[in-house]
């Protein structure tokens, strides 16, 4: 199994998205094109995978949105589609408690839950791994089972967070000399495991 989490910091987190405008809802094209990157191959899903997408902006934070590839079905790659996925679980979940959780549809749900929770649980079971340009190269570096690899958006992970993450014993891998699109990094990933044949 492989997990991603997303840290969408400006993410609109009411269902009062408009679909035709995804930058100005708090750069959600971005989210979209991150989600699309982690779950699909040409003509068919990845199974093996999970995406969570923490998201903080206004105004009903925090909120996860997570997609499943083992279960998720009827969903296209492209940006509105995966858009208005998000849409629909933002409304399915707006009155949700914290720590409550809801289905929104096969490979869907939603719940009211921090970035920090969820990283949490995560490191108890799983070879958390932080993404950074400063990190150990993707190449060399030693993969354990389950690995849960935590992105940022356009902005980056606040330096608190990033703190976090040291004090979870989080490791740092880079995926090349430069520094890339929070977009490309599933997909590279991926690539570097498929090739590796692991997990």
């Amino acid at each position: 199994m492989r997990e991603f989490i997303l840290l969408a910091l400006k993410a609109k987190t009411s269902p009062n998205i408009n679909l035709d405008d995804l930058v100005g809802e708090g750069r959600l094209d971005l989210v979209c094109r991150v989600v699309s990157s982690a779950l699909f191959l040409s003509h068919k899903i990845r199974r093996d995978t999970v995406i969570h997408v923490a998201m903080s902006g206004p105004r009903l934070p925090p909120k996860m949105v997570s997609f499943y590839g083992s279960t998720w079905a009827g969903i296209t790659p492209d940006e509105k589609a995966i858009a208005e996925t998000i849409k629909k679980a933002l409304s399915k979940g707006a009155s949700l408690a914290l720590g409550e959780e809801k289905d929104v549809q096969p490979g869907v749900k939603v719940a009211k839950k921090a970035f920090e929770t969820l990283v949490k649980e995560k490191s108890e079971t799983s070879q958390l791994i932080y993404l950074h340009p400063k990190g150990e190269d993707v190449r060399t570096f030693k993969f354990e089972q389950n690995p849960v690899f935590v992105l940022g958006d356009f902005l980056g992970l606040p330096k608190k967070t990033e703190k976090f993450l040291d004090r979870l014993g989080a490791k740092k891998i880079k995926l090349g000399p430069n520094v890339l699109f929070s977009s490309h990094c599933p997909v590279i990933m991926h690539n570097e495991l498929d090739r590796k044949e692991v997990y």
